[in-house]
């Protein structure tokens, strides 16, 4: 039998489960194994954050080489950030950085251990594949939405992260330990680094305000189709990882907001003239047409020229799995606005 996976957790995310109380779900001796993990965690953060390049100028100086891509869960992020990240000059914080940032430290990144599949669908993730530094953040104290996988019972307690409010705060010190583990990440022969986590999405204000010099690009896709697939990314995530039980509703109830929230950022966003000036494609229109658009994509961001590198990485949009069937109840509403506002975005470029 497997044992159970763990996320990397350092001390603020173990006291945040800690105030759970005792779990339903599985032993009690689980939560003890993430408090001492947690003990030896943090002394490696702690080196993360005073040696090497996290104690050196920040290596992208606002923002300049940082492509950030933003979407909503489950809108094409992760194939994005694969595809670009094959660009000359390109890097990404990797599986294994993210998984467990302590490893930074590692003269050498870990060793490959084959591929395995995501628990809410059938693409392969490697060790060295492109990974979202979410992961890496709520391990290393920032507060995210993540943490519903562990409890899923207290999402409601994270609906505040969903308020771009939040992350403009006078508290920076997120974006310091963002600042850390890229440069942790990159490598000195990329002068890009494509940074992606649709959490960021809720903290674009910040960001851009921090990174005036940063390039954000938008995928959209289907409301429809980002209802149906969250709520099975969602129930996965909690399966595996939760040490409590999902109560009925409450992934659902959460989603709701999450999606309410994305349509009034991206409303306000559009009102304010901000994708006139960013790129902000369709996930139904790459699947369809990948060099139709990423060709252009690829100038607009300043890549190398697309011929070297470009007609390559075709085959792998070719090759990604299909959804599958999984019906589940929708609030249409909700769905029909959010279609209407991305349908209008994709309308200006």
């Amino acid at each position: 039998m497997n044992p159970r996976p763990l996320l990397a957790a350092g001390r603020d995310l173990v006291h945040w489960a800690r105030q759970g109380g005792r779990p339903d779900r599985v032993p009690p001796s689980v939560l003890w194994l993430y408090r001492w993990r947690a003990l030896w965690l943090e002394p490696h953060f702690a080196l993360l954050r005073g040696t090497g390049p996290g104690t050196q100028p920040f290596p992208f100086p606002e923002g300049e080489g940082l492509i950030f891509i933003l979407g909503f869960w489950r809108s094409g992020t992760t194939l994005l950030h694969e595809l670009l990240t094959e660009a000359p000059g390109c890097g990404a914080p990797r599986t294994w950085q993210c998984m467990d940032p302590s490893a930074l430290l590692l003269s050498r990144g870990k060793a490959s251990s084959g591929a395995i599949q995501r628990p809410m669908d059938r693409v392969l993730v490697s060790n060295d594949s492109p990974q979202e530094d979410e992961f890496a953040l709520m391990a290393m104290g920032v507060p995210s939405v993540y943490r519903g996988f562990l409890d899923p019972r207290r999402l409601p307690e994270l609906e505040a992260l969903l308020d771009p409010g939040f992350w403009s705060s006078s508290d920076t010190s997120w974006l310091k330990s963002l600042e850390c583990f890229l440069s942790w990440c990159r490598r000195k022969d990329q002068a890009r680094m494509v940074v992606k986590s649709p959490n960021h999405l809720f903290r674009y204000r910040a960001l851009a305000a921090r990174y005036p010099r940063a390039r954000f690009l938008w995928i959209l896709r289907s409301p429809q189709e980002l209802w149906r697939s969250n709520v099975v990314m969602w129930r996965a995530m909690a399966e595996r990882y939760g040490l409590w039980n999902a109560p009925g509703g409450e992934i659902e109830d959460f989603l709701g907001k999450a999606l309410s929230a994305y349509g009034d950022l991206i409303g306000q966003l559009q009102a304010e003239g901000v994708f006139r000036e960013q790129s902000a494609i369709s996930y139904e229109a790459l699947v369809a047409s990948p060099e139709a658009v990423l060709r252009p994509l690829a100038d607009r961001l300043g890549l190398d020229a697309w011929e070297p590198w470009g007609p390559a990485i075709l085959s792998r949009i070719e090759a990604r799995p299909a959804p599958q069937d999984r019906p589940v109840l929708a609030p249409d509403l909700l769905l029909d606005h959010v279609k209407a506002l991305q349908d209008s975005i994709l309308l200006e470029r």
